[in-house]
């Protein structure tokens, strides 16, 4: 079967499977009783990749990631994101050629937005993770009210003295080291790479250190000129945001999840939402009558709420 041949089998399967969907339900196929709040499985292990995953992709990447033993014994709790260095620029580069810019300004801002986007994605896997994160838009407030508004800026700082301004135990520098496309007609890749370093507030210590690098290749293969336009304008649309997006956050998901996982800090929290609801559930008056609640005002904090006879 030649390549376009293929190309109609795929069309026609996918058209298949999208006029089925219409066929199937989207009703519930449980009984509604099944429930939450179980082990969850893989939980850190899902989405990393394995080298198998590596050569099937033909992304060898880089998985470096050190975890120094001060963080084992004494594990930051509350971390801040600082805005990421971009060693690459702004410059959008295609085949190792970089392509200007509209002006000065217009490269700048996207040397900013290369870095914040992989900055984002980082915050995103990480707040929920077990330690407290503070807010980005907090922090880049904070940073230019100081007038740190480069990484030179930010560099002048010691890590002891940012993290006392933002009330954080541990920083989190990062760096773009990759972030550039290639196309040859049927080979198409993107490559995006960030070194990150978590610093201790209180010594300056690096408390883990890693590096992702994610290529994301595509290389297929034509026998006529026909197939060669149909690959060629795949491999195309391959570099589109959407494909860079998830590279990403495959680089950023990497990076967290090699993040080991701080059980007391778990448990701790979960210590403090029970003495929460205790306490609560004390000041609100609130019994339980049978299965279900009594019809009667309560008072949280001096406002009065109607609570209604829910039954189970």
């Amino acid at each position: 079967m030649t390549y376009s041949g293929m190309n109609v089998c795929i069309v026609a399967l996918i058209a298949i499977s999208v006029l089925m969907t219409g066929c199937f339900s989207n009703g519930r196929k449980t009984t509604g009783d099944e429930q939450f709040f179980l082990h969850e499985n893989e939980l850190t292990g899902y989405g990393k990749k394995t080298t198998i995953d590596r050569i099937y992709q033909l992304d060898p990447g880089s998985k470096e990631f050190v975890v120094s033993d001060k963080f084992k014994t004494n594990p930051p709790r509350k971390i801040a994101v600082l805005p990421f260095d971009n060693l690459i620029g702004g410059n959008y580069i295609l085949n190792e050629v970089r392509l200007p810019r509209f002006s000065k300004k217009k490269n700048d801002e996207w040397n900013w937005t290369y870095a914040n986007r992989l900055r984002r994605f980082f915050f995103g896997h990480l707040a929920i993770r077990e330690f407290q994160d503070i807010e980005l838009m907090y922090i880049d407030r904070v940073l230019q009210k100081l007038n740190i508004v480069t990484p030179n800026d930010l560099k002048a700082f010691s890590p002891q003295e940012l993290g006392r301004i933002l009330g954080a135990d541990a920083l989190i520098y990062g760096k773009i080291t990759d972030y550039k496309n290639s196309y040859y007609a049927l080979f198409s890749q993107i490559k995006i790479g960030l070194h990150i370093e978590c610093i201790s507030a209180e010594d300056g210590s690096i408390l883990f250190e890693g590096e992702q690098k994610r290529n994301d290749n595509s290389l297929l293969v034509a026998t006529n000129p026909i197939d060669v336009a149909i690959a060629s304008f795949q491999n195309y649309m391959r570099l589109k945001d959407v494909f860079s997006a998830r590279a990403s956050e495959e680089v950023t998901r990497e990076l967290v999840l090699r993040i080991p996982i701080v059980e007391s800090f778990i448990k701790e929290e979960e210590g403090r939402i029970d003495d929460m609801l205790q306490k609560t559930m004390l000041s609100s008056s609130i019994y339980h009558v049978g299965e279900g609640l009594s019809d009667k005002t309560i008072s949280i904090d001096d406002a009065s709420i109607e609570n209604k006879q829910i039954v189970k």
